[in-house]
């Protein structure tokens, strides 16, 4: 199981709207595929913080390519406006440390 997440460094005024975009980019996708349900969240808003930022962050079995023809057509119009707003984007894997992985490498 990996974990992954999707982080955005915005300005505070978009930090809203990037949120929302990201809700709707992550949801299309979790009807699509076995992906998790993500979460959505800010920092720097209503929270100390040295900069604005809004993350999504999801559950997954395996990480593959994200092939073209599998992406929903709302996704790519919703990133089109997602990366009009935000000043830096990332995206950071995870390997989950599951029970079954830390016995088996122990």
């Amino acid at each position: 199981m990996f974990l992954i997440r999707r982080v955005c460094k915005v300005e505070r005024k978009d930090s809203w709207q990037v949120a929302k975009l990201l809700t709707s980019i992550c949801a299309a996708y979790e009807q699509k595929t076995d992906r998790g349900t993500a979460t959505i969240y800010i920092s720097g808003v209503g929270t100390p913080a040295e900069e604005f930022t809004v993350c999504a962050e999801w559950k997954q079995e395996t990480i593959e390519a994200n092939r073209m023809p599998n992406v929903p057509q709302s996704v790519l119009n919703d990133n089109a406006e997602l990366f009009q707003l935000i000043l830096d984007y990332k995206i950071e894997f995870f390997e989950v440390a599951t029970d079954e992985k830390l016995a088996e490498r122990s």
